[in-house]
């Protein structure tokens, strides 16, 4: 049997063990600042890397969480979005863009919990978690779960959800259309990409619930919005957004 049909059959609880394993045994470079790793750094980034992560800090704006805006922005007040409002924890950008990257397109699940220990540590003044009735990740179509083995939105919320004491729900929303991935398209495609890709499956369990939807990062905004005006079909009372990262744009 080859090496890469053993390796389809190790549980992802072994995988996770042995990939920690190497990576403290055999430190290589920072896949950041490319410095070489201590055997006491943490997986992948080292520790002056991670110290180096701009998390956003009011103002912002009061809908969309735009940085360095007081009130509204100019495209909220013409044209809000469905939400209540979005917050994120970092700017997308150095070692926030490659730990999402090595997190989510390498399979790095171990970077997961630091990954839910910095938005823990650094959830907006204006977001309590506490106050949702139910915290959901954004949903990712069964092809790309089963190529990937895991939905990276899904990991988040479960600890988001663990620190606060607030239920998640993880199939009260599908993706029940399989996209071209979003990173991978302009800005025009984007939009029409994700046109009726989500579907909602239960919702008596929504409706009058306060919601926050989880995902890792926001860009253009097109897949949370499709999502919130998908929710919005089962009457729920309010939704709001909460992402690990946004760029500028987003």
């Amino acid at each position: 049997m080859g090496s890469k049909s053993i390796k389809l059959q190790v549980p992802h609880l072994f995988r996770e063990i042995f990939e920690t394993a190497v990576v403290f045994l055999y430190p290589a470079n920072c896949r950041v600042c490319e410095t070489s790793l201590e055997v006491t750094s943490l997986p992948y980034i080292c520790v002056t890397c991670w110290q180096d992560i701009q998390f956003l800090e009011p103002p912002w704006c009061d809908i969309c969480g735009t940085p360095n805006v007081k009130g509204l922005c100019d495209e909220c007040a013409v044209s809000p979005p469905p939400y209540g409002k979005l917050r994120s924890i970092a700017l997308y950008q150095t070692t926030i863009q490659q730990a999402i990257h090595l997190f989510k397109f390498e399979k790095k699940r171990i970077l997961a919990q630091h990954l839910i220990q910095l938005i823990n540590a650094h959830i907006p003044v204006d977001c309590a978690i506490t106050e949702y009735d139910f915290i959901l990740p954004v949903p990712i179509h069964k092809r790309r779960l089963w190529g990937r083995g895991f939905n990276q939105s899904t990991l988040l919320a479960k600890g988001i959800a663990q620190a606060a004491g607030v239920p998640i729900l993880t199939d009260a929303l599908v993706r029940h259309r399989h996209t071209v991935a979003q990173s991978s398209l302009g800005i025009e495609a984007r939009q029409r990409n994700i046109i009726d890709a989500f579907k909602i499956r239960k919702p008596n369990v929504i409706r009058d619930k306060r919601i926050l939807i989880i995902d890792d990062i926001i860009t253009t905004g097109f897949t949370v919005c499709e999502v919130v005006n998908e929710l919005w079909k089962a009457d729920p009372a309010e939704i709001d957004v909460l992402t690990l990262a946004r760029t500028l744009q987003g």
